[in-house]
């Protein structure tokens, strides 16, 4: 019996045009896995197959990005009876996509590391780790503060302002929301407020009232692991329905690159029956309410009932027809 051995490969043989002798050792069961990676390794096609599947890869996550995100959470309640959904159900979306941002991690023409990976169903979560499939921001701590090129600080900045980056995330339906989930999956704690804009990002006409209302806003904490988690805050109820969510964020506590995977907002068509009770009910009523349940549901019922009140008592004029970023700027200036 004769020893069969490996057939040997000429250097910069083209894998589509083998020879003759290569074609004998193939037909004689010769050509063995190794071999097969050595010829398309050493063929001159080998490049032009690693540019195309380059843009391959580029061709189907811009395709991903600009496609309908959200369709199989919003109608995941209707699947069965093909029906559409009422009005009065609650709709669960992804991001459709990122409008703006601050800052991110990754190159422009990259998909590691940027905030284009906020669109869409999420990727990672619920693992833990460094992915580069998530949205990551440039800095994280304080070193980028103290280093030679750092800019000056703001010095009249209002004492609740803390915001360091934001990114602004479009989604398909406007809805009157009713919970926000931040899927973070590496060193989580960085968003420190959420804001609604009653304008929507794919409407021809834009209203003549457009404003940011903050649903939740909070001061840095720590956050003492670094494992994923879903940080799903108590927002408060607006009187709008909304598709564009800005999520504002400070780093300044953590000790690496904060990573997020997706951003999943609930929602309803028509505006909650409790939000249009809430002018109707009394301030004292409110404390009595507070004082009474211990509850966390209802406590975070007490504080939008509280917040919506207020802000209905408590009114300054034109001034809270400005935009966000315009009543910002006035409290800079003084």
């Amino acid at each position: 019996m004769s020893a069969r051995g490996p057939s040997v490969l000429r250097p910069g043989a083209c894998f589509f045009k083998p020879s003759h002798k290569e074609l004998m050792h193939v037909s004689r069961g010769y050509l063995t896995v190794s071999n097969f990676i050595i010829h398309i390794w050493t063929s001159p096609a080998f490049p032009m197959l690693t540019v195309l599947s380059m843009f391959y890869y580029i061709y189907l996550r811009r395709r991903a990005r600009t496609a309908t995100r959200g369709e199989l959470m919003n109608h995941r309640r209707a699947i069965e009876s093909n029906r559409p959904l009422p009005i009065n159900v609650e709709l669960v979306q992804y991001a459709k996509e990122v409008l703006d941002f601050s800052s991110h991690y990754g190159s422009e023409n990259s998909m590691s590391y940027t905030m284009w990976n906020l669109a869409g169903a999420p990727n990672v979560y619920p693992s833990s780790g460094d992915f580069t499939q998530t949205a990551v921001f440039r800095t994280y701590g304080t070193w980028w503060e103290l280093c030679p090129s750092a800019r000056l600080p703001f010095t009249r900045t209002p004492p609740n302002f803390h915001s360091q980056d934001y990114v602004e995330l479009a989604f398909e339906e406007p809805v009157f929301p009713t919970a926000i989930h931040v899927l973070e999956t590496y060193h989580p704690g960085s968003v420190v407020k959420i804001l609604a804009c009653s304008a929507s990002p794919y409407s021809q006409n834009l209203p003549a009232d457009v404003r940011w209302d903050v649903l939740w806003s909070e001061a840095p904490t720590k956050v003492n692991s670094p494992q994923a988690r879903q940080f799903s805050p108590c927002i408060k109820q607006i009187n709008f329905p909304t598709n564009l969510i800005r999520l504002e964020l400070n780093s300044s506590l953590l000790d690496y690159y904060t990573e997020l995977d997706a951003v999943v907002l609930h929602g309803v068509r028509e505006r909650p029956l409790l939000s249009l009770s809430t002018t109707m009910i009394a301030m004292d009523d409110l404390d009595d309410d507070e004082d009474e349940e211990t509850d966390d549901g209802l406590d975070c019922l007490n504080k939008q009932f509280s917040a919506t009140t207020f802000r209905k008592s408590t009114t300054n004029g034109y001034f809270d027809k400005l935009p966000y970023e315009v009543k910002e700027c006035r409290l800079l200036l003084g």
